[in-house]
C-alpha cells in the first residue's frame, strides 16, 4: 500500500562523520572498506579458449576428452577458493588450452593468453596441472607450460611448468610431484599447484604461455593470493 518509494540522496553515512573522526583514524576506516580479501579468484571468462564439456582434443562428441564438474559453484582445494566458469551446458568457454600439434581442435587454439590481475602476490594457485598428451606420455621434464608474470613496473617473470612435475595427463588419476589431485572428474583428474612470485610488486597480468613440448596444457581456475 506504499504511495511513493524514493531513494534517498544521502549517504548512510551520518551527516559531519568524517568531521568528528580524526584524520588517522578515517583514512584507516576507508583501506578497511577498499581492501581485498585475501584470496582473488580471476575471472578466466576472460581468456577461456574451450568448452571443456565438449570433446577438448581431437573431436568435440568425444566423452572420454571433456573435464565435467557436477556442478560449477565454487571450489575449495586445500583452504583456496577457485572460481568456475559455468559453460552454460556447452555453450560458453570456460577452460583455457593451448595450442598443440595434434589433434584438428587443439591446432585452433592460441600459443598464449593473458588474464588481468593489477594485485600483488604471495602466490598464484591454479587448477589445472593437467593436460592432453601429457605424463605418462611424452618426455618427462620438458616444458608444457610457461607462467608468465607481467608487473605492473615492466619487469617479467617466468614459471615454468614442466611435464610429468607438475602436468600430468587427465585422462586418469595421475601423479607428479609438484601437483596434487584435486578432483576426479568421472575419472578424469584435475589438479592443483601454486606459484609464489619472486617480488612483492603489483602484477599486472599473468599469460599463459605454451611450452616447447607436445603437451595441450590446460587450466580451469585461477585465484591470486595477494596476503592478509
Amino acid at each position: 500500500e506504499i504511495d511513493e518509494l524514493m531513494a534517498s540522496k544521502k549517504s548512510l553515512m551520518p551527516d559531519g562523520f568524517e568531521k568528528q573522526v580524526p584524520t588517522e583514524a578515517l583514512a584507516d576506516l576507508l583501506a578497511f572498506l577498499t581492501a581485498r580479501g585475501k584470496y582473488l579468484p580471476l575471472d578466466l571468462r576472460k581468456a577461456a579458449t574451450v568448452v571443456s564439456t565438449k570433446g577438448m582434443f581431437t573431436n568435440e562428441n568425444a566423452d572420454l576428452e571433456r573435464l565435467v564438474f557436477a556442478d560449477w559453484s565454487p571450489k575449495v582445494v586445500d583452504g583456496v577458493p577457485f572460481q568456475l566458469v559455468d559453460p552454460r551446458g556447452d555453450r560458453v568457454p570456460n577452460a583455457i588450452e593451448l595450442r598443440g600439434p595434434e589433434g584438428p581442435i587443439t591446432r585452433r587454439m592460441p600459443r598464449a593468453v593473458s588474464l588481468p590481475c593489477n594485485a600483488p602476490a604471495r602466490a598464484i594457485h591454479i587448477l589445472g596441472g593437467v593436460g592432453g598428451w601429457a605424463f605418462p606420455y611424452g618426455e618427462k621434464g620438458t616444458v608444457s607450460l610457461i607462467v608468465r608474470l607481467h608487473y605492473a613496473d615492466g619487469k617479467v617473470e617466468d614459471h615454468p611448468l614442466k611435464n610429468g612435475v607438475e602436468i600430468a595427463d587427465y585422462i586418469r588419476v595421475v601423479d607428479v610431484p609438484g601437483s596434487k589431485l584435486a578432483f576426479r572428474l568421472r575419472g578424469q583428474q584435475v589438479r592443483s599447484l601454486s606459484i609464489q612470485p619472486d617480488r612483492k610488486t603489483p602484477i599486472e597480468s599473468i599469460e599463459f604461455v605454451k611450452g616447447p613440448d607436445d603437451v595441450v596444457p590446460v587450466v580451469m581456475a585461477v585465484t591470486v593470493e595477494v596476503g592478509d
